[in-house]
């Protein structure tokens, strides 16, 4: 791309990213600018409804540990989904706000070099990018767990004989592990139980990529807008007359991205806990579901917990990098405040640039639950946590 040709169709292009987080969230009920009380209510009622009798499962089959495995294979998942969706209810009018400021950055005559509007875009397309490779990867992992029981079990004939029937219950496999108060013994009922459970492939995959969708866009929105205003500090001219009202739109434009990036910390705040807790979970699930699977010999489960592993990994290595990007880009600001030529600068002029030094010491950033930053060190934290628990789990299949 010729960023010294940037126009207004390309911000018109960029802006394309919050129209696909309208599309995801809208899905939902959720997209804060226009939500949908009645919408919102059916989805995340049905899910509640379904985790309800995920959880029973577990309960009533605790003392069996494959079962317990298997079922938390999809129990920590469809957890962290739904503290999700409850978030972005909690949040939705905070978000709101963060959204109607995003939306107003996309003027290219916001942007006075083509080095400002450069940084910006590309802090843009790492979000698309991102959407891009997510939304491929959920479509992948929900199609691929709801057909499993096609692809890895035999499933009785239909016009078998009754007695036959009787004896091959067990065969009639789920996609998933809700309790069920009726028992699945013929194969009308199987395939309308099967045909029942559909909805839920959506209601999971939107909930799983509307939410991160959104904290990755507006975090990279941040990003890109503070990394523009470093460019802006350091090109203040202190001998200019118009010195001081150059530095007073600094200081308003950074006021404003510290409240975004504040609200968006305190809108993810739960959602990146329950992740941090649950993405260490289920790398340890996962890696002892794919031992035993190799063990086994299930190739096709194999291939489809692969896939399931790669989307976790890419969820959390992008809530990491976004939370890096943004301590790095605030810390930028903070080095440009101080590189700048503020001792030249008018007395008042100078004591503002100190004011802002000192605001700037605490840089913005990604929070689980407000005590443990998000950055490119957690991911290094989960993976030695969850292959610890895993050696654990890994003795119990040894044995």
């Amino acid at each position: 791309m010729n960023y010294n040709r940037l126009n207004q169709e390309t911000f018109d292009r960029a802006v394309q990213v919050l129209s696909w987080n309208k599309w995801l969230l809208s899905s939902l009920g959720l997209w804060p600018r226009a939500p949908n009380i009645f919408l919102f209510t059916i989805n995340f009622g049905y899910f509640v409804y379904q985790m309800i009798h995920e959880y029973l499962n577990l309960f009533i089959f605790i003392d069996n540990l494959e079962h317990v495995i298997e079922n938390l294979t999809e129990n920590m998942a469809f957890t962290q989904i739904l503290v999700r969706m409850a978030m972005l209810k909690k949040y939705n009018t905070q978000l709101r706000v963060v959204i109607d400021e995003a939306f107003k950055d996309y003027d290219v005559s916001l942007y006075k070099t083509p080095d400002e509007a450069k940084v910006f875009i590309d802090y843009i397309d790492k979000a698309k990018l991102f959407m891009k490779l997510l939304c491929t990867f959920v479509a992948m992992t929900a199609t691929s767990f709801f057909a499993k029981p096609l692809t890895s079990s035999q499933l009785p004939e239909e016009n078998q004989p009754e007695d036959s029937m009787k004896n091959t219950t067990m065969a009639f496999i789920l996609p998933y592990h809700f309790h069920l108060f009726y028992e699945v013994n013929d194969f009308q009922t199987y395939v309308l139980t099967y045909i029942s459970q559909f909805p839920f492939v959506f209601v999971s995959g939107f909930g799983q990529t509307a939410a991160d969708c959104l904290m990755v866009t507006l975090v990279f929105h941040v990003c890109g807008k503070l990394s523009v205003l470093a460019l802006r500090i350091a090109a203040i001219n202190s001998q200019s007359d118009f010195c001081q009202r150059e530095l007073g739109d600094i200081i308003i434009e950074h006021n404003r991205l510290l409240n975004m990036g504040q609200k968006i910390e305190e809108a993810f705040s739960e959602t990146l806990l329950m992740h941090l807790v649950g993405a260490t979970a289920l790398v340890c699930i996962l890696g002892y579901q794919l031992l035993t699977n190799y063990a086994k010999g299930q190739s096709a489960d194999l291939a489809t917990f692969f896939v399931y592993i790669f989307l976790v990994f890419l969820i959390l290595y992008a809530h990491c990098a976004v939370g890096e990007s943004l301590i790095t880009e605030s810390s930028k600001v903070s080095e440009a405040f101080y590189d700048c030529e503020w001792y030249l600068m008018p007395q008042e002029a100078s004591r503002a640039i100190v004011i802002c030094m000192a605001r700037s010491q605490k840089p913005l950033g990604l929070t689980a639950g407000k005590f443990k930053a998000f950055c490119l060190g957690t991911l290094s934290d989960v993976l030695k946590t969850a292959m610890a628990y895993l050696s654990v789990l890994r003795s119990f299949l040894i044995e």
